[in-house]
């Protein structure tokens, strides 16, 4: 049966797409490519605004770009009915060269191409490469300046924001040398264990956790007296040479912790920290399929298939109860967007389940349709 379906040979898993209607008139200076971690670091720093620019930094993606002008970081994903790319948020390099650097990614990464995670911005010049773009669900953000905890509507907020008064807890953004590190670790295997994906860290819409410490993410740590209880790291994200704001990347806490809402606690004392500092924003990230809805361009049963998952499909992920509680911070809210071009429905959905590890990767012993792919004949080179 998996043969019946499956595409060994094709030849679109191997060359790059060719629905762009842009040609390149010079010889390219983007190519599949290893930037080293501080190239990578020094690009995020100029040009990484948007709030998941950091997961760009996880192992085991692919880099194309060059280490001068910014780059886009993808997954190569291969599933029983082909290899598919999966690019996973906005290139990182200047608005001017963004058109251009997508256009050369297109033109020269072998295989079909997706999309995801990405702003409008990125969506309208994909329209111009004959995408379909489809809403794949909300970012939540907080202008830090403005954020209180005052209103009805934030009733919530002010009964965790008094969490250390009333149960005697403390909230300290430490070191990694200063944290029982076993105890860090052994809160992640509780707090995952109780998720339906358990046995597997989920990876490009989100960052799995690093127990050490990383350039410029921040890592508050809730106690009760000196019992570890919960944790919060935030990634950064910047404009023009400086952190403009964090995001909430993991939030974890032990099964057995109470008073239940201690990772808002710990949210809103980091809050604190940031307005102090002069930090602007605040991501609480995506919440994947929540409020979809039709636009001019997108695939009807895309997006169909996402609204069915968001009512239907919480056992395979909690995609209501992560909206809910993103939904009572009051913040604003900015749509992310999902791009597909000559693909598959099925195919679509078994790269993007098999890529974040919501599903377990496919066996594929097929080796000539794994990576490093071949750019122009060439292998993954330093850039």
């Amino acid at each position: 049966m998996i043969s019946a379906i499956a595409e060994p040979n094709n030849a679109s898993d191997i060359a790059p797409e060719s629905n762009s209607s842009y040609h390149s008139t010079h010889t390219p200076q983007y190519t599949l490519c290893d930037i080293a971690t501080q190239d990578k670091q020094k690009l995020l720093t100029s040009f990484g605004s948007q709030s998941s620019s950091y997961f760009t930094l996880q192992p085991e993606v692919e880099i194309f770009g060059c280490k001068d002008h910014g780059y886009i970081s993808f997954q190569s994903q291969t599933t029983i009915l082909g290899r598919v790319n999966i690019v996973f948020c906005d290139p990182v390099c200047k608005k001017e060269h963004t058109s251009e650097l997508i256009a050369e990614f297109l033109l020269n990464t072998p295989g079909k191409s997706i999309f995801m995670g990405v702003t409008k911005e990125i969506a309208s010049i994909l329209r111009k490469h004959n995408y379909h773009t489809n809403q794949m669900g909300t970012e939540f953000s907080i202008n830090i300046k403005n954020f209180q905890v005052k209103g009805k509507d934030k009733k919530h907020l002010r009964h965790a924001a008094n969490l250390g008064r009333r149960h005697g807890l403390t909230v300290k953004e430490l070191d990694w040398s200063e944290i029982d590190q076993h105890e860090v670790r052994q809160i992640s295997e509780q707090w995952r264990s109780q998720k339906v994906v358990n046995s597997r860290e989920l990876k490009l819409l989100t960052r799995p956790p690093e127990f050490q410490n990383e350039w410029n993410v921040r890592k508050f740590y809730c106690f009760e007296g000196k019992k570890l209880l919960g944790y919060v790291f935030f990634d950064p994200y910047f404009e023009n040479g400086n952190v403009v704001g964090y995001c909430a990347n993991i939030i974890r806490k032990s099964p057995q912790a109470k008073p239940s809402d201690l990772l808002d606690y710990i949210i809103l004392e980091a809050i604190n920290i940031f307005k102090q500092e002069g930090i602007d924003q605040l991501s609480l990230g995506i919440s994947p399929l929540y409020n979809i809805e039709q636009e001019g361009g997108d695939r009807a049963t895309l997006r169909g298939l996402q609204k069915f998952l968001y009512h239907r499909g919480n056992s395979l992920y909690a995609f209501k109860p992560l909206a809910y509680h993103k939904t009572r911070y009051r913040g604003d809210e900015r749509k992310w967007y999902i791009c597909t071009h000559n693909i598959s429905l099925l195919k679509t959905v078994l790269a993007i389940l098999q890529g974040t590890q919501v599903i377990p990767k496919a066996n594929i012993t097929n080796k000539s349709k794994l990576f490093p792919i071949p750019v122009n004949g060439r292998s993954t080179q330093k850039c």
